[in-house]
């Protein structure tokens, strides 16, 4: 296979998933621990890169293949070291302003991670980080770092994101076809094949007229399907789950949208069968209420304005720090 970009070998080479994929790295001249970015002092390698990509690679490695593999890992790889970016800047911005976690919220964190993850074996966990060749002092530094994160991030973006309930309201107003309720009905039927001779098919009308007359002197449609219906729901008497008429087949599709809940139909005729359709209960159309979906809307508003402060925060933070992306 031919890897368009070097950061894929990279990718291929230090993940042991390429030899189950039967995937070979042409570029062996990689410097393994590299350079990917650089902040201020802060230098990102390749190997901090491909250790936050660590959880996704297993699902791209059983999702992609060929090429569509190798532009799956150029992305990964980029969003990753966007984020690795992302929070050196920020750490530069807590460090400007003197801020600092003492060891004890750090300790407290790691408790509540070996408590929670854990179960509480202390042994498991600095077992995991001797695999992971990690000391307890480097742990505390990451653990340190995502919290100085978080705290700058709900500071900047957490607080100042606010949503009005008129931007709500106007948000429901201006979509409202995302909030529509289609039709849709709930029914069951009996098919019998229509045969090929035209005394198959006399005998098979007669079947179905006869189904009829029984149904309407009031038999059980289920039971009546289940014994005599040669279509595919027969095993569950013929019954269909909710659905939209414009879903069913389509000569079926004016006898659901018109045949009244409880109602039977007439034999409806098609060029491989007979059927009796019985609508067994009706959904009209209509639209979810304001209320119905206001805590939804205003928590995708404000996902989006989080998105945006965060962006440009990002974006100020580049301006006045030293970034360089190595190629």
């Amino acid at each position: 296979m031919k890897l368009s970009s070097p950061l894929v070998a990279l990718l291929l080479a230090a993940t042991p998933l390429y030899a189950q994929m039967n995937v070979a790295p042409q570029s062996r001249s990689i410097e393994i621990d590299g350079y990917a970015a650089r902040v201020n002092d802060r230098v990102i390698t390749h190997g901090e890169v491909r250790e936050s990509l660590a959880p996704v690679l297993p699902e791209l490695y059983r999702t992609y293949q060929g090429a569509q593999l190798e532009a799956e890992l150029e992305k990964a790889f980029t969003r990753a070291r966007e984020q690795l970016i992302e929070q050196a800047l920020i750490m530069a911005a807590f460090s400007e302003r003197g801020g600092a976690i003492p060891d004890q919220y750090v300790n407290d964190e790691i408790k509540r991670v070996i408590s929670e993850r854990f179960k509480g074996d202390e042994a498991l966990f600095e077992q995991v980080l001797s695999e992971q060749k990690k000391t307890r002092a480097e742990y505390m530094d990451t653990i340190r770092e995502k919290m100085a994160v978080g705290m700058m991030t709900n500071e900047e973006v957490g607080r100042r994101a606010r949503v009005t309930p008129e931007q709500v309201r106007l948000a429901y107003d201006a979509n409202a076809e995302r909030y529509a309720i289609p039709e849709k009905v709930k029914y069951s039927v009996i098919v019998l094949n229509r045969g090929v001779t035209p005394e198959d098919r006399t005998v098979k009308m007669n079947e179905a007229k006869q189904l009829r007359q029984q149904l309407i002197e009031g038999a059980d449609f289920g039971e009546l399907a289940t014994a005599n219906s040669e279509g595919s729901r027969a095993a569950e008497g013929g019954a269909f789950p909710w659905m939209q008429p414009k879903d069913a087949r389509t000569e079926l599709r004016d006898t659901l949208k018109n045949l009244p809940a409880g109602e039977l139909s007439d034999i409806v005729e098609t060029e491989e069968g007979l059927y009796l359709v019985k609508v067994e209960a009706r959904r009209l159309p209509g639209h979810k209420s304001f209320n119905e979906v206001r805590l939804s809307i205003k928590n995708t508003l404000n996902a989006q304005e989080r998105a945006r402060l965060k962006t440009r925060w990002i974006e100020r933070l580049k301006k006045n720090n030293y970034v360089v992306i190595y190629e």
